[in-house]
């Protein structure tokens, strides 16, 4: 029976366990750390301003999603050190079992540990206010608007594998830059199809009742562009990321 090369779940399962104890007293440190921070502050909301405990959620998104971010940005750092690189490459795992590996991993394996964190942080809280004042001001974290979060998460997280394999040093500020600098560039393209649009509409705009009406370039802008902009987003935004992930892999290894 012949092996497959292209990808083997056990073998799979071997890379995640050896990526994960390598970098495991690490994780434990910066989860250990966060997660204490955000329980201390918590605990100061909740016993002098109770009400304002449910805006601390979105705060412990941040954090998931900013420590989620430099998590990925780093999970390819064998991959970048002379020392390292030739032991890593030279594994008997495929490209496609690397990259499934990595995604798995500061995707959403993070993101489930992170939730997970969060549900702790509400249950020590709880114990600690119910002793300090009989009070239980922490909900649970988990909510509708949670897994939507964890979606975008989901998605804007391959934007930095791509950036783990491609920049070999400053892997999460060089993805920042490049972000920046990309949205920058179609921010500029976008104002100048709007006015020229708008130009070139201009001498056939109808009047009505003091304002002016476009039909079909209104229909485009609140309608079509959404719709497909949000369908890119959602579903091609993680496949087009993961294949370029993989060629970027692919070029590191030969």
């Amino acid at each position: 029976m012949e092996t497959n090369n292209l990808f083997n779940f056990k073998r799979l399962l071997l890379l995640m366990r050896r990526q994960i104890f390598s970098s495991a007293k690490s994780l434990l440190i910066a989860f250990g750390g966060m997660a204490g921070t955000l329980l201390i502050i918590s605990l100061l909301v909740a016993y002098f301003n109770p009400p304002a405990l449910s805006g601390m959620v979105p705060l412990y998104f941040v954090v998931m999603f900013i420590g989620g971010y430099v998590f990925t940005s780093n999970i390819y750092f064998e991959l970048h050190q002379v020392q390292r690189s030739y032991s890593y490459l030279t594994l008997p795992v495929s490209l496609t079992e690397r990259l499934v590996s990595a995604w798995l991993i500061t995707g959403p394996l993070f993101a489930v540990f992170s939730l997970l964190a969060m549900l702790l942080i509400g249950l020590a809280g709880n114990l600690v206010m119910q002793l300090l004042n009989g009070t239980m001001p922490f909900n649970l974290v988990i909510f509708t608007g949670s897994l939507k979060t964890i979606g975008i998460y989901l998605v804007t997280q391959s934007v930095f594998l791509l950036g783990a394999v491609y920049f070999r040093k400053n892997n999460f500020l060089k993805t920042l830059l490049a972000l920046f600098l990309v949205s920058l560039a179609l921010n500029i393209y976008s104002g100048l199809v709007g006015w020229g649009l708008f130009r070139s509409l201009s001498g056939d705009m109808v009047m009505m009742e003091g304002q002016v009406v476009i039909a079909p370039l209104e229909n485009l802008m609140t309608k079509v562009l959404p719709a497909v902009f949000k369908f890119i987003f959602w579903y091609l935004t993680i496949p087009f990321f993961l294949v370029t992930t993989w060629f970027s892999l692919k070029e590191r290894q030969v």
